[in-house]
């Protein structure tokens, strides 16, 4: 009996933090869509939070059947007019007897209550980040020179170990990240290292050496200098936020994570990614579990993570995401009249099995990653 309940005990420890974290995104995701949707008058027939056979469901005073079904890994929002829940529209339809309808409002209000899903995540990240911020601050890695490879641009400029760099081209540096992000996009590019060394100020330039990136993104070699970070405790310090400088801290990681999540999508299309930089379920639920167990600090931050995921990914132009559904209203504007229905059609299919395949590449990540792949 014991065996049994330490066997329920690990489950619900890996389970409950995944749940709580896809309900709580795709819940963000899914209202941005629903509450864009009742602003612009469009009937809301369906919100799912999952996929599958429904466990519970109940309606609201618009006639939304609000619905938790039995996979929750994701959801959706049914439109009036919709075919399905991936809002392909439906051609025996009544529409122009339905101003209610998805299909029948302007190109502009579908593209907003499209956007409106990973605009979500993305706003729910800034305000996840921004009171973290405020709450505890943030640490940031002191930009000091732990050593200086030989051979390496830094050390024909005379960078040496200790040197704690203060700015870059003038911009002031607070963290060794950003130290890196400056030079990797500088290769060939001379930069004015402002150092200081025993108390004193130095401008010290140094050109980053242009390394050439696998596959595909060879072609867009990226600087290095040949330093690296001291890595003790006695170079981590916690800055502290007020509730304005939060905000804008928020908004700042979140925008320098979108960055970071479509910089590691193009290297998978350019070839220069690897199937251990994809992250499945099982993945996803194990960090969910090891940060839900580190503290109610580093889940939050987990969760932002994960909704900037959500929110970008949904963002590429693939049918069946939101991505795609804006390519499609993109193309009516510019064409003044609606993509053909066998065409849509066509790309959905294509679209699903986009999608379907970047879940197994996932699930396959997982197992590779199992057994040490």
């Amino acid at each position: 009996m014991d065996l049994i309940f330490a066997m329920i005990h690990t489950a619900a420890s890996y389970v409950v933090p995944f749940l709580a974290l896809t309900l709580v995104i795709v819940f963000v995701h899914e209202m941005g869509h629903f509450l864009t949707a009742r602003y612009y008058g469009v009937t809301v027939e369906a919100f799912s939070i999952g996929f599958g056979k429904e466990l519970l469901f109940w309606h609201d005073s618009y006639g939304t059947r609000w619905r938790i079904a039995l996979i929750p890994l994701g959801g959706y929002v049914k439109f009036a007019g919709d075919a399905d829940p991936s809002s392909r529209p439906d051609p025996e339809a009544a529409l122009p007897a339905d101003a209610h309808s998805l299909m029948m409002q302007p190109v502009s209000a579908r593209a907003a209550i499209v956007a409106a899903g990973p605009f979500a995540n993305l706003v729910l990240s800034a305000v996840l980040l921004s009171g973290i911020a405020f709450y505890s601050g943030s640490q940031h890695v002191l930009p000091v020179v732990e050593q200086v490879l030989p051979g390496q641009p830094a050390e024909r400029a005379g960078l040496r170990k200790g040197d704690q760099i203060l700015a870059i081209d003038g911009e002031a540096i607070e963290d060794f990240a950003e130290v890196q992000a400056v030079i990797a996009a500088s290769p060939e590019k001379s930069l004015q290292f402002t150092i200081e060394r025993n108390g004193a100020e130095l401008i010290v330039p140094i050109t980053p050496a242009a390394v050439e990136r696998k596959g595909l993104l060879s072609m867009f070699p990226v600087g290095r200098i040949g330093i690296r970070m001291a890595a003790s405790a006695d170079h981590v310090r916690t800055v502290e936020y007020g509730p304005i400088e939060a905000v804008f801290y928020g908004i700042r990681q979140t925008y320098v994570m979108s960055m970071a999540n479509l910089q590691g999508i193009g290297a998978m299309i350019l070839g220069s990614g690897s199937i251990n930089d994809v992250a499945g379920p099982l993945t996803i639920a194990d960090l969910s579990k090891k940060t839900a167990d580190a503290g109610l600090v580093p889940f939050l931050r987990w969760i932002a993570g994960i909704s900037i995921a959500i929110g970008i990914v949904n963002l590429l132009p693939i049918p069946i995401l939101d991505g795609g559904h804006l390519v499609f209203y993109a193309w009516e504007a510019v064409r003044g009249k609606p993509v053909e229905e066998k065409v849509m059609a066509l790309c959905y299919r294509f679209g699903l099995i986009i999608v379907l395949s970047l879940m197994g590449l996932g699930i396959l990540s997982d197992v590779l990653r199992s057994f040490g792949g």
